[in-house]
């Protein structure tokens, strides 16, 4: 009887994990393409309005792929107090991508030591010891953050208490 009751958890788990994925992971590219998620485990904590994906966790649409040593994803369960129009349907307020994490795309290669997305803003901010690469040209900071929908970035030093790093760059011209 408590194997049946765990199974069945585990399958209300799954079903969740999938209203999200068509909510709000579909946020790491800009197209409507059907979105794939793996790791080694995931574990539901429907108490906290969390899943975690933990163990080269990996989500991928169309080319742009999200990796990291774990993924956790918080939602709002549908009605719950406070929650806003974006969470209103039960859907995804933020994943957080935790240890050696790469943000992906056919353009560019991002790495950094961990990543936030929040839903409310589209937005992917990406800390530590960020580089940003495009082709030969590479970028380096503490910060970089990505508005998913529009493209534009923001990359920003570190603060003086981690001796002042301020961005770097090395940009190659144009070769015909």
């Amino acid at each position: 009887m408590i194997m049946r009751r765990m199974t069945i958890a585990l399958t209300a788990a799954v079903l969740a994990v999938s209203g999200l994925a068509t909510a709000g992971w579909t946020q790491i590219s800009r197209s409507s393409d059907p979105f794939m998620i793996n790791a080694d485990d995931v574990e539901f904590d429907e108490q906290r309005g969390l899943i975690s994906y933990i163990g080269r966790a990996e989500a991928m649409q169309s080319e742009n792929r999200l990796r990291a040593g774990r993924f956790d994803v918080y939602y709002s369960r549908s009605g719950e107090q406070g929650s806003s129009a974006v969470t209103s349907m039960g859907g995804l307020n933020r994943i957080e991508a935790i240890g050696d994490v790469y943000f992906v795309t056919p353009e560019q290669v991002v790495r950094g030591d961990r990543a936030v997305y929040t839903a409310a803003s589209d937005t992917l901010v990406v800390s530590g010891d960020v580089i940003l690469r495009q082709g030969d040209n590479v970028m380096t900071g503490s910060n970089l953050s990505i508005n998913i929908g529009t493209g534009r970035a923001r990359m920003e030093g570190a603060p003086t208490g981690n001796a002042g790093r301020r961005v770097q760059g090395v940009f190659y011209p144009d070769r015909d």
